[in-house]
């Protein structure tokens, strides 16, 4: 089986700055991977380049590959239409929009094989939350509830892919454990999850497998039981230690 995604010799450049430079990075199917590390490591300039998506105009080589086909350099729009779902860091709904709104906007008719398409319903079964908020205009929720309709949107449009950027940056505790949990889930249930973050603690909770990087490199990678010892995470992220 081919991996669900594969990334080599990655290379994101704005002008003469290098900011990303990863050899080979690897996600196996119905996996929950996180690449973590500091503020400005380069971990939104990663998934924002897996996925050609960005404010700036960076220059991007290297392989991208999502079940075996190379992806690198198409549009988004393809991207996400062979399965391949961003959550960009901001959350991105529409404000104006109820939620209800968000969620029936861009939904695809076909889903293609392999993929489980989400109904409202089902979105509101993960997220009781937002039921209960579904008459409520995107820009009047809270933080945490924003967070999970731009997860719920993503899900409408039936990836097999889910690249989070950043899910927990302004959320209250509970609404991060919440989340990961929520996303923990849908793993389990087979979904495939390259999660960007800086809460290294929550993160280590839900991971299968821990990418730390660090000035756009990636400087060490296993699985989640093995990360947890390494001296750089204990030291850097884990408080000098973990129970």
């Amino acid at each position: 089986m081919s991996a669900r995604l594969e990334i080599e010799n990655l290379r994101v450049a704005y002008g003469a700055s290098q900011a990303v430079a990863v050899d080979r990075l690897v996600v196996e199917p119905g996996t929950l991977a996180a690449v973590v590390g500091a503020n400005g490591a380069g971990k939104s300039t990663l998934v924002n380049a897996i996925a050609n998506w960005s404010r700036a105009a960076p220059r991007v080589e290297g392989a991208v590959r999502m079940d075996g086909e190379d992806i690198a350099g198409r549009a988004a729009h393809e991207i996400v239409k062979r399965g391949l779902q961003l959550v960009p860091e901001g959350r991105g709904v529409f404000m104006g929009l109820t939620v209800e709104e968000n969620l029936r906007e861009g939904a695809p008719s076909d889903a293609g094989p392999g993929r489980r398409s989400y109904s409202i319903d089902d979105v509101y079964e993960l997220f009781p939350r937002l039921r209960e908020r579904r008459s409520t205009a995107g820009g009047s929720l809270s933080g945490g509830e924003r967070q999970m309709l731009a997860v719920g949107r993503a899900l409408r449009m039936a990836p097999k892919s889910l690249l989070l950027d950043e899910p927990s940056i302004g959320l209250a505790p509970r609404f991060v454990a919440l989340l990961l949990r929520t996303i923990r889930s849908l793993v389990d249930d087979g979904l495939t999850v390259l999660l960007v973050e800086q809460n290294v603690r929550a993160a280590m909770e839900v991971t299968d497998v821990v990418h730390l990087l660090e000035r756009g490199r990636l400087i060490a990678s296993g699985p989640v039981d093995e990360m947890r010892d390494d001296p750089r995470i204990v030291e850097a992220y884990l408080g000098g230690g973990h129970g």
